[in-house]
């Protein structure tokens, strides 16, 4: 009993100083949630290019300690879409004073070419990079079974199975890939003709996948009784701290914000009041916590 009792002492100090390393963390996924909210808002709203350099840098900071996360490796999915908008812009809008260059009359991508068009098509692409940047942190930071745990009860079999289908598009795409690599190893051709060849090798694995996944549902007993908890969600003051902060950022983007920035009506853009600058820091509050959170089992049903 003495060595129970020294062995289970020994865990508790553990523990403890476990929880005192980790510092000020954020321990309910709602506090990320209203956060990614309020980050979305406040890129959307106002697309001053100075607010939005901002924005991005306070992202990157609230993302930096998940750096070696694979959520946050997706920086070039959000750099293909910040570069499409300008692209597009620039080749189909005929506005703006400040020409750039003039092509002949060719359809659809002739014309006078301006400055205002690339700037209002890059303020659209950083939007959308500011918005997988967002996606990729609140990945990064909580788990997709906590999100759905957040759910109503009529919701949460549909949340479910849109968490399913989710996953299921990393799988297949490294279904794909295994089944070219096998076909290259066979010494058949690996091309785009090869595609009808490779749809029920790939329509049966995701089939097989699915009856897994449906089996774990099964043995676990999904849908039988009511939900429940491993370890419930607990609440931290740093947790109310990042709610308030979030909030108070969404409301002054929505009830102080300024006329939002048109590069048509003003290429250079105005430099920003003080309550947007406001907004934008207060959104930088959950890099003030100390390290990921730890508190939470990794397989937590």
């Amino acid at each position: 009993m003495a060595f129970v009792w020294r062995r289970s002492g020994a865990a508790r100090g553990n523990r403890g100083r476990q929880l005192a390393a980790t510092g000020t963390v954020i321990r309910h996924p709602l506090a990320w949630c209203v956060w990614a909210i309020a980050s979305l808002g406040a890129a959307f709203i106002d697309r001053n290019p100075l607010l939005q350099a901002l924005l991005l840098m306070v992202v990157i900071n609230v993302g930096l300690p998940h750096r070696r996360n694979p959520a946050l490796r997706h920086w070039k999915l959000g750099l293909a879409l910040a570069v499409v908008p300008i692209v597009f812009s620039a080749a189909l809008s005929r506005f703006g004073h400040h020409v750039i260059f003039t092509l002949p009359a060719i359809p659809v991508i002739g014309g006078a070419w301006s400055w205002e068009a690339v700037a209002y098509g890059a303020s659209t692409g950083v939007a959308l990079l500011l918005t997988v940047a967002v996606f990729a942190t609140l990945q990064a930071n909580v788990r997709s079974a906590d999100l759905v745990a957040l759910l109503p009860r009529p919701l949460y079999r549909a949340g479910t199975v849109f968490a399913l289908s989710l996953a299921f598009a990393p799988k297949t795409i490294a279904s794909f890939q295994a089944l070219l690599e096998a076909r290259r190893l066979r010494g058949q051709r690996a091309g785009w003709r090869s595609a009808p060849g490779l749809v029920v090798p790939l329509l049966l694995t995701m089939l097989e996948q699915a009856l897994q996944y449906g089996e774990s549902l099964d043995a676990r007993g999904y849908g039988s009784r009511r939900r429940s908890h491993y370890r419930p969600l607990g609440w931290s003051l740093f947790d109310g701290f990042v709610i308030g902060a979030s909030l108070a950022s969404l409301i002054l983007d929505l009830v102080l914000s300024p006329q939002p920035y048109n590069p048509y009506l003003d290429l250079a853009p105005s430099l920003p009041s003080a309550a947007s600058l406001l907004s934008i820091l207060l959104l930088a509050t959950p890099a003030l916590r100390g390290t990921p959170r730890m508190d939470h089992a990794t397989n937590r049903a």
